[in-house]
């Protein structure tokens, strides 16, 4: 009997800037005691205005779009490699991967983002993704719209923190901040954060592309350097998680980092949420509308104790499943060897783990299929 092929020589591809996600998964695989080289893919969208970012985003007629294919292009002739991992990669060329697959080289996607969502410019990509062997995707919906459109292997990810940076910072117990929010503009966002301010909570707010708001005052909101992050939100009594409709997120990183940091999560209520936390006031505070955000912030903001016991269960339950990225490459690795080995292989059910039976496959938590059964 032949012994299954090995995959311990690896290409990893990404943006691997401090903060990055990418970086975090790199280093996860890392610690599994693969052989790993790396190319940085940051480069690929060119500094300069925003208004030229903002069309290469969308057409990739660049230098430095072609110079970054010829980069991998370059890298993988010179170099045989088992595996190909590929973050996001919306600037690949489809033919940039075809003659690694002919080689016999496995590729592999993983994306955090939403590959069909209505804002993100993944045409690019999607004209090649039949080049892939396996895509992984913290995306429920992507999971089988990518299965049945693209005919390839496809897994649910989790989604996770960073173990290194999201954790509690010593702020001398000052919590000077009431309310915070980081992350990105989109409308109901800031709606939340409107909802906040007009009933008399403060809350600050950091983050890209607030020159969007129809509120001036958002303006001037700039992001937040990394090396701030987890001090920022350890400094603040509650963190506000607004999940990103445009990629159609029912939870996102932030639903992970702020309990792993120590500081009460405030979330849009999900099924996904619930699940992780166990409900609202359990390991998070979870409201459906901004009236309801404003009450619940309200009621905390006067409730130390409750609020401090809120994040501790948290933070319990951000550690102890197991939601850093380190937490999930280790899962996953062996999910991802065994899908490359044996196509079309069905997962066991404990391969689902931290989260539900099904996740890997897509399926909806067991409260939303409940719901929807009911309907």
């Amino acid at each position: 009997m032949t012994s299954p092929p090995s995959f311990s020589r690896i290409l990893f591809v990404g943006p691997l800037w401090q903060g990055s996600t990418s970086l975090s998964r790199l280093d996860g695989l890392r610690s599994l005691g693969l052989e790993i080289d790396h190319l940085d893919t940051t480069d690929w969208l060119p500094s300069g205005p925003r208004l030229v970012r903002s069309i290469v985003q969308r057409a990739f007629l660049h230098p430095s779009v072609y110079r970054m294919n010829m980069r991998l292009r370059n890298l993988l002739c010179q170099t045989r490699y088992d595996v190909v991992w590929i973050e996001k990669g919306e600037w690949l060329y489809p033919w940039t991967l075809s003659g690694p697959r002919r080689r016999g080289y496995a590729v592999i996607h993983y994306n955090t983002d939403d590959l069909l969502g209505r804002y993100d410019h993944f045409w690019l990509h999607r004209m090649g993704i039949k080049n892939c062997d396996l895509y992984l995707t913290t995306n429920r919906y992507n999971v089988v719209e990518i299965r049945n459109r693209y005919g390839i292997q496809t897994a649910r990810a989790g989604m996770g923190f960073d173990h290194t940076f999201c954790r509690p910072v010593d702020v001398s117990d000052q919590k000077t901040l009431d309310v915070v929010f980081i992350g990105h503009w989109e409308p109901h966002t800031e709606e939340y954060i409107m909802a906040l301010r007009n009933a008399g909570i403060d809350v600050q707010v950091w983050g890209h592309n607030w020159w969007k708001a129809s509120n001036n005052w958002l303006h001037k909101v700039k992001p937040l350097p990394f090396v701030d992050y987890a001090a920022t939100i350890s400094r603040a009594k509650m963190a506000l998680c607004s999940l990103s409709r445009w990629n159609r997120n029912e939870s996102t990183g932030r639903s992970f980092e702020i309990p792993a940091i120590g500081t009460m999560l405030l979330a849009e209520y999900t099924a996904e949420h619930e699940f992780i936390y166990g409900g609202d006031g359990q390991g998070a505070v979870l409201f459906s509308n901004p009236g309801d955000l404003v009450g619940k912030a309200r009621y905390y903001l006067d409730k130390p104790v409750a609020r401090q016991e809120i994040a501790t269960a948290g933070h319990k339950l951000s550690k102890v499943p197991g939601h850093s990225w380190a937490d999930h490459m280790r899962r996953e690795w062996p999910i991802v060897e065994r899908k490359l080995t044996q196509p079309g292989s069905l997962l066991a059910c404990n391969e689902n783990a931290p989260f539900w039976p099904g996740f890997r496959d897509g399926a909806m938590p067991p409260e939303m299929r409940k719901n929807k059964q009911e309907d």
